[in-house]
């Protein structure tokens, strides 16, 4: 019985102390980007990480970065969306997130991918409050008098834009599997049309290597 009331103890001051680190966190890391998108989210992953800390055991350095689940990529496209990079000229894009490996570093003029945004803005106007949008914004406030290329940040999604682009013939783009700079005119497609499940169009390098993969549509079976 003795044991039992010492484990008990044990076991509500670790609950108190996570609760009390947890807290920490919320108060001074957490900032309005953070409360404004996620703050169902953000109580949600308190309680269960309060209720449930024991299986945190099961992965001991998790105990000591308990704030993982207070990271979200809604306050992180809001921040940005605020608080934008500078823009030049040029503009460097790479596919972040892909469905399999994708090598392409693409280069193209800020005012073709102005252009480009504007036409699918205008033909699918809810894109003006997506991340089109956004993008649109920022590259419409580039710095006209610097020419190196600017990253497009990551958390961007612009794989139908680059698509776009690169179907028109413009910029130019470097496989980072072979290392070779290639003008888009001389990517392969490989696009997918009617099969059950996701389309793709994919492009490719002279030498076979994935540089762009956009899910285009999708038919059910």
């Amino acid at each position: 019985m003795y044991l039992l009331s010492i484990i008990l103890y044990a076991y509500v001051v670790a609950t108190i102390l996570v609760a009390l680190r947890l807290g920490w966190h919320m108060v001074f890391k957490l900032d309005r980007y953070d409360w404004r998108c996620s703050k169902g989210e953000i109580w949600k992953a308190f309680g269960f990480s309060v209720a449930l800390w024991p299986l945190l055991l099961v992965k001991p350095r998790t105990l000591l970065n308990l704030t993982k689940p207070f990271s979200t990529n809604d306050a992180a496209r809001a921040r940005l969306r605020d608080n934008p990079p500078p823009c030049g000229t040029v503009i460097r894009y790479r596919q972040a997130d892909s469905f399999s490996a994708a090598f392409g570093e693409f280069l193209f003029r800020a005012e073709a991918v102005e252009r480009v945004l504007v036409n699918r803005i205008r033909e699918y106007p809810h894109l003006k409050n997506d991340v089109d949008g956004v993008i649109l914004n920022w590259v419409r406030r580039r710095d006209r008098g610097f020419s190196e290329p600017t990253e497009m940040p990551a958390l961007w999604d612009f794989r139908s834009g680059a698509n776009d682009l690169v179907r028109e013939g413009e910029g130019k783009v470097r496989c980072i599997k072979c290392d070779e700079t290639f003008p888009t005119g001389a990517l392969i497609p490989r696009d997918e049309h009617g099969r059950p499940g996701w389309n793709i169009d994919l492009l490719i390098c002279p030498r076979g290597h994935e540089l762009l993969e956009v899910r285009k549509y999708h038919i059910m079976v």
